[in-house]
């Protein structure tokens, strides 16, 4: 798994200078912020270590949010722990930083789509329903004053100089912070009875910061799985690009960092 993150910083650094959107660095969530009711089960199918699940999980959704936003953005680089530089830089910030509960965040011209009750679909701000249980009709677009804001896992900055420190170090206009990596098994929504297969949640918590410590977006992204599916590659491969395609479009289109960027419109990603 290192030496595909290595082969894909590589192909990312050759390719940055395509890139029209601001800079942005990708900061992995902290280890410690890392939940999973199915670490045994997929452990077990997949022969690994729980260490090792993960470890690939965080690998595998840090190479899809680079390789996303690598297409609109110049992604100067994702802080990793696997050089020392790197590494001091990014056990710094999580140094630097807390986390709390708060209200997801958009542009308030912002629509969207309810995601599919299939589970195919990602949930974002723009979910009527407050709740994670992947609930509601599909295809019901919402107008802006019928967006309501849910919960998701923000982050605070305790010094903005930080931020400053690695737009000089860096080059990096804006910052998406990945707050919480949550795989969580649903027993109230049963798929399958007969075999007693239920529904999984991935629930990536995020944040964006521009370099001034301003907060451009905040939210929670989710995808569906039923709980018989435990190859760690098909999830990674299937699910973690709409993930990072649903991130992605909630980041600035612009290089206005530091005056009045907002994030973009966007709508759900539906695979």
């Amino acid at each position: 798994m290192k030496k595909l993150l290595f082969l894909f910083l590589g192909i990312a650094f050759g390719f940055s200078t395509m890139a029209q959107g601001p800079s942005v660095m990708v900061i992995p969530f902290d280890p410690d912020m890392y939940f999973c009711d199915a670490d045994q089960n997929l452990a077990e199918y997949n022969k690994l270590t729980i260490k090792e699940v993960r470890q690939q999980f965080r690998y595998g959704l840090n190479m899809n949010l680079n390789a996303r936003i690598l297409s609109a953005h110049n992604t100067k680089t994702m802080l990793t722990d696997t050089t020392a530089d790197l590494a001091k830089d990014l056990y710094s910030i999580y140094k630097g930083i807390s986390y709390f509960s708060d209200k997801s965040m958009a542009s308030s011209s912002v629509t969207g789509e309810d995601p599919q009750p299939s589970g195919k679909g990602v949930g974002g701000v723009f979910k009527k329903n407050t709740s994670t249980k992947g609930q509601g009709n599909a295809s019901n677009t919402k107008s802006s004053n019928q967006i309501e804001a849910r919960n998701y896992m923000n982050v605070k900055i305790h010094n903005v100089a930080m931020l400053e420190y690695l737009h000089e170090k860096y080059g990096t206009e804006v910052f998406l912070f990945v707050n919480q990596f949550n795989l969580v098994t649903n027993f109230e929504h049963c798929l399958d009875r007969a075999n007693n297969v239920f529904q999984r949640e991935v629930m990536i918590h995020f944040s964006i910061f521009d370099y001034t410590g301003k907060q451009l977006a905040g939210d929670v992204a989710i995808v569906n799985l039923p709980s018989n599916n435990n190859n760690l590659d098909l999830i990674i491969k299937e699910k973690f690009p709409v993930i990072a395609d649903y991130i992605k479009g909630q980041l600035p289109h612009n290089s206005t960092i530091g005056n009045d960027a907002v994030a973009p419109n966007s709508m759900i990603k539906q695979d």
